[in-house]
């Protein structure tokens, strides 16, 4: 978490490219990478509003 004001824009993208390089380096999501299939009677839908 940051804590910053909106007079540090510098502060800002420092944090910002700190935040980008660890989830760069947390690398591909697992559990996108495998084949789940969930049976259709598990399938949550949510409403759209």
């Amino acid at each position: 978490m940051y804590w910053l004001s909106g007079a540090e824009s510098e502060k800002f993208v420092k944090s910002v490219e700190d935040a980008y390089e660890k989830i760069r380096r947390l690398g591909i999501n697992p559990i996108k990478t495998t084949d789940v299939e969930l049976p259709k009677d598990e399938i949550i839908i949510t409403p759209v509003e």
